[in-house]
């Protein structure tokens, strides 16, 4: 059970990496202020990293 929740974390926190790309590539194409905003990023990548990286099990 553990080994099976550590996978499912990591690939969690796979899927907000890749949401923090797609984040970042729509504000580096957008035209007004409001859309190069990339806030969203300040919150998601220090998550991501943490559920990739972390030794112990964070998701329930």
């Amino acid at each position: 059970m553990y080994r099976r929740k550590m996978i499912e974390q990591k690939l969690m926190g796979l899927g907000l990496l890749a949401c923090c790309v797609l984040i970042l590539w729509l504000c580096s194409t957008g035209t007004t202020p409001e859309d190069q905003d990339a806030t969203a990023l300040v919150l998601l990548l220090p998550l991501a990293l943490y559920m990739l990286f972390a030794k112990e099990i964070v998701i329930y």
